[in-house]
Formats: structure tokens, sequence, C-alpha cells
């Protein structure tokens, strides 16, 4: 059999396979992955984009396409196959997030950082999570502008109402990075008051020389005194 023949053959067959109901994007994109964390991006490539091909509204196709052409450095691409996952997923709590991590990473990558930033405000702007500014701290800390962090953190610290120990263990990672172990450590205090049974904490504290009990939990600030601090609102304080 010709080469030709062969691949007219392989064609025919992909296309009964379509119109027969046999193909299995879910099955595709879990070969997809396997192919991605093994690093053998083309596999990974031609499964998601068939998938794609398949049905275009996928948009966990889009998303890991998204991923994987972000581990190639292929930032661009990345960046339209995100925004078609976030056309069909922008408000799903479970998703979203992570869509809009990747998205800026796209951005980062590109060394965009006006569109980088215009992106970070109107994901603030649009929903006003803590999470939103979070994210908005660690790509400004990633694209060195660290006092801009700094800021974006205690803004989403004071956002967070204290409710979530997972922002305050996100500034201590920010401050341990830079040397800044004295304020790591009192952002981990603060995360422990929040939640003591936090699988992470304890390593966090031994590493840093300290035996994890009662004695390492403080008090966060409260979230009125904060955002006096951090948004310039003196009333909150009684000013």
């Amino acid at each position: 059999m010709t080469i030709r023949m062969t691949m007219t053959a392989a064609l025919a067959l992909s296309g009964l396979l379509f119109a027969a109901g046999c193909y299995n994007p879910l099955g595709e994109k879990y070969d997809a992955r396997k192919a991605r964390d093994a690093g053998d991006y083309t596999t990974a490539t031609q499964k998601l984009q068939g998938v794609i091909d398949y049905d275009p509204s996928d948009w966990e196709a889009h998303y890991l396409l998204g991923l994987t052409y972000l581990d190639l450095g292929r930032s661009v691409e990345a960046q339209s196959e995100l925004e078609q996952a976030f056309a069909v997923k922008d408000r799903s709590a479970r998703h979203t997030p992570k869509i809009l991590d990747a998205i800026a990473e796209s951005l980062h990558q590109q060394k965009n950082y006006d569109g980088l930033y215009a992106f970070l405000d109107a994901q603030i702007e649009r929903y006003e999570g803590w999470e939103d500014y979070a994210r908005k701290g660690r790509f400004l800390a990633k694209a060195n502008d660290v006092d801009g962090a700094a800021l974006a953190y205690r803004q989403a610290a004071y956002l967070s109402r204290n409710a979530d120990e997972d922002i305050y263990i996100e500034i201590a990672d920010f401050y341990e990075d830079r040397g800044d172990y004295d304020k790591s450590l009192q952002a981990l205090k603060w995360a422990y008051y929040i939640n003591d049974e936090h699988p992470e904490l304890p390593n966090r504290f031994r590493q840093l020389g300290f035996v994890p009990g009662p004695t390492l939990k403080e008090q966060p600030p409260q979230p009125e005194y904060m955002g006096a601090q951090i948004f310039n609102l003196p009333e909150l304080i009684g000013e």
C-alpha cells in the first residue's frame, strides 16, 4: 500500500469514528494530560487540537492546550487558547481562577506588562475578590514591582476579612522569597490563628526554627483597621 493510500485510509477511518460516535474527547484529554506530564508536548498538542476540532466549545481542551503552549514558551498562542476557555468558564469558582492565573502568566511571558497590569486590574474590578488582589500581588512580584505587590497583598488580606488562612500563607511566601523572615513569620502566625490545623504550617514553623504550638498563634489585624491603613479610609479609625 502506498503512503498516499495509507494516509487516505487513516483519514477515512478517523472520519468514520467521528461519524459513528466512537471518538472519545474525555479519553483524548486524559491521554493529553499524561503526555504533557511526561514532557511529550507534541502528542499533547495534537490530541488537544483534535478535541477542539471535534468540539470548538470544549473549554477544558482550550485551557489544557493553553497550558501546553505555556510549557513550550509559545505565550501568544497560549493566551489565545486560554481566552477562549475563559469565554466559556468566566463564573466558575473552581475553574475561573486557574484560567485567569494562566492568562496572566501568558502576558508575563510576553513581557507585556502594560497588558498584564490592565488585565489584573480588570479582574479586580469584575470580581472584587481577595483572590484577585492576591493574583495581582503575585504577578507584580514576578515583574519585580515589590512595593506594588506588597500593597496588593495587603488589600487581599483586608478583603479576606480574616476568613481564609491561604492569603497569609501566600504573603509569608512573598516575604520569605525576599529574605524577610520576620515578616514571613508574622504572616504565618496570623494564618495559624485562623486555622491551626492547616497541614503546611507546622513544617513552615520548624523551617524557621520554631516549635508549632498555641503560643505561635497571633490574631491578624482587624479588617477595619487594616482597611484604614491600606485604602486610606480614615473614617474607619475615627479620624
